[in-house]
């Protein structure tokens, strides 16, 4: 089976030396893509860097909403102009994070929405973190609508979000978490997004799946994910893998070599 990782942070620390080691055992269990995602300047041109060394990895270069007020829209089109080397194919992760404060809405909620705004001025798809805020980031994408495609990170579903993603027809991707036992309330919800709209992530180094809960996570986790992914969807996960490869290469416009 082809996987295809749309969120993964191997510009992250955790991974100093270690990327070569760990890009091949993804290889080894059929990782084609992987989507390298910025969250602030530093680590937007970071996951730039790698993907000019590793032909796989593409790139999603963006601000996080627990950066705001560190640096700017516009550095990050910067980074864009002075670094693009045709990889760069979303702005993310971008959205709203209430879980530690909610002292900052209103910035954060601007912030984001001049993402959306470089990202349909680049014409790029946007990738959008939403933490305890599914209300806020429902309506800032309504009154400001990505153009070019929304892909919900790590779609933690609430009716909010199911209401936007089924009217909107937005992407939604999967990680970890669907592993974990509170996500048994996810199951209704799992119905009613259509598979054409479902991708997978791992979030790496982060939410490893169960049963691999507090080691580094890595793409070569996705084989876990798509197995509970095919027992929510009851699709056999050699045809379910195949659909969620190619929704992700269609989502991020990706020519298969």
């Amino acid at each position: 089976m082809r996987y295809f990782d749309t969120h993964a942070h191997y510009n992250d620390d955790k991974f100093n030396g270690i990327v070569d080691d760990v890009l091949k055992k993804c290889n080894d269990v059929g990782v084609k893509y992987i989507i390298n995602i910025g969250y602030n300047i530093e680590s937007s041109i970071k996951a730039i860097e790698l993907s000019n060394k590793y032909s796989n990895i593409y790139v999603a270069i963006g601000i996080h909403p627990s950066d705001v007020g560190k640096c700017s829209v516009e550095e990050l089109e910067d980074v864009y102009n002075k670094y693009n080397n045709g990889k760069i194919v979303a702005i993310g992760e971008i959205g709203l994070d209430y879980s530690y404060t909610k002292e900052n809405k209103k910035e954060q909620i601007e912030l984001f929405k001049s993402q959306i705004d470089l990202a349909n001025k680049l014409k790029l798809p946007i990738v959008v973190h939403s933490r305890d805020a599914s209300l806020d980031t429902y309506n800032t994408l309504k009154e400001v609508p990505a153009k070019y495609g929304t892909l919900m990170h790590c779609f933690s579903p609430t009716e909010d979000l199911v209401r936007l993603v089924l009217e909107n027809k937005y992407t939604v991707a999967f990680g970890g978490n669907i592993t974990y036992k509170r996500a048994a309330s996810f199951s209704k919800y799992m119905d009613m997004i259509p598979v054409e709209q479902i991708v997978i992530e791992t979030d790496s180094p982060y939410l490893p799946p169960v049963p691999l809960r507090g080691t580094v996570n890595t793409s070569a986790n996705l084989p876990i994910i798509m197995e509970k992914l095919s027992e929510y969807k009851k699709i056999p996960k050699e045809e379910l893998s195949e659909i969620v490869y190619r929704n992700s290469l269609e989502f991020f416009n990706i020519k298969q070599e």
